[in-house]
């Protein structure tokens, strides 16, 4: 019950206007991506260059060269594109917790 409760949750933030939260289901083809999670911190003040947060094991960096940030970029868009759209998203989540 409490796993289908997070993943109602989940789809109702899904559902706002600020989220944009993509599934990536396993499937053959898709893989996960190389060297873990990783996150693109991105700031509203101009000023403010975007910065890759990547957690490991034992650590974390944040990397800030405008190079490592795109070869990130890429490869969120990558994701992005491999995984369901944010309406398919909430879909498979409600059928999910719906079936938990």
């Amino acid at each position: 019950e409490v796993f289908a409760e997070q993943l109602r949750h989940l789809a109702t933030l899904a559902g706002t206007l600020h989220v944009a939260l993509q599934v990536m289901p396993l499937r053959p083809g898709v893989i996960a991506p190389p060297g873990g999670p990783f996150t693109i911190l991105r700031f509203s003040e101009p000023d403010l260059a975007d910065v890759v947060y990547v957690e490991q094991l034992g650590s974390a960096l944040y990397l800030d060269r405008a190079e490592q940030v795109e070869r990130y970029t890429e490869l969120m868009n990558r994701l992005s594109i491999a995984s369901l759209t944010p309406q398919a998203s909430q879909t498979f989540l409600q059928d999910l917790a719906a079936d938990a």
